[in-house]
């Protein structure tokens, strides 16, 4: 029988071997030569998030709307920016802008200040600060990286590669925003509303107005409380001296616009730029 028509060779070991064998083992042969050559890693080599462990902490300090600080148990504390998102800097030269930064902090304040989260990683560990890159997982499984674009008070980040399905869930998230005009897109004059009506609008921008019973300092924050109502506008001292003029608003009618938290059960709104509070007489 002519074995060269079967495509069968017979080599010094004694051995017998198809050509496409032949063939297969030469191609193995380069590849594995050419791993050496270019000090190749391991062909399924994970990414690089997938080294990365999903951390446990609570959130002790916010620092703007995606930077906060995060205790962790048996490490050091960290400071985590928010991955693939962006809010108003706070020490923008617009007052306006450091008005819609303010309320972005206050919003992360509210949603996260001493609550114990997790800290899920993506492709990369840290950015050029040194701060720890997360998405944050709260613990009824909410992300907050899409809440906060979602709510209005930052921006898509898109800038930098990470996980496309996270890119396209933050873009929409944008766009639901935009479209519901919330946080950064709603548009001016906010609704006005009395003292009384201030614990039913929680969570929301608007503008109380209210006659000021009295004014007073409790610890580092100046108060504004209003008269006949359980609602306070609170300004933190350091705040308070970039007023001009007197904050002297005892018996006067004012305005104050903000976002509406619940403080000790009273609800209150938290000054942070000069703008947000007018005197009406």
């Amino acid at each position: 029988m002519n074995m060269s028509r079967l495509g069968v060779v017979t080599v010094l070991d004694g051995r017998s071997w198809t050509r496409a064998s032949i063939r297969a083992r030469l191609s193995l042969a380069a590849l594995l030569t050419a791993a050496v050559v270019l000090g190749a890693g391991p062909a399924f080599a994970p990414p690089r998030a997938a080294a990365q462990e999903t951390l446990s902490g609570k959130v002790i300090t916010v620092y703007d709307g995606d930077t906060l600080k995060v205790s962790l148990a048996g490490r050091k504390d960290e400071r985590v920016r928010l991955i693939g998102v962006d809010s108003p800097e706070l020490d923008d030269a617009r007052e306006q802008v450091r008005f819609m930064a303010f309320l972005a902090k206050r919003f992360t304040f509210t949603r996260l200040f001493q609550s114990t989260v997790e800290l899920l990683p993506g492709p990369e560990e840290r950015d050029v600060y040194g701060r720890h890159l997360a998405y944050i997982r709260m613990t009824d499984g909410e992300m907050f990286n899409e809440t906060l674009v979602r709510e209005g008070y930052a921006y898509a980040y898109l800038k930098f590669p990470f996980d496309e399905a996270w890119k396209a869930r933050l873009k929409d998230a944008e766009s639901s925003a935009r479209r519901s005009g919330k946080g950064l897109w709603q548009r001016e004059p906010y609704p006005l509303i009395g003292a009384l009506e201030a614990g039913r609008h929680l969570g929301e921008i608007v503008t109380v107005r209210f006659r000021c019973s009295r004014t007073f300092k409790r610890g580092s924050v100046r108060i504004l409380e209003a008269e006949g109502a359980e609602f306070e506008a609170v300004i933190p001292l350091d705040v308070a001296k970039t007023f001009p003029g007197s904050l002297d608003f005892d018996g006067r009618t004012v305005e104050t616009t903000g976002l509406v938290e619940l403080y000790k059960g009273r609800p209150q709104v938290m000054i942070g730029v000069p703008v947000q509070l007018k005197r009406v007489d």
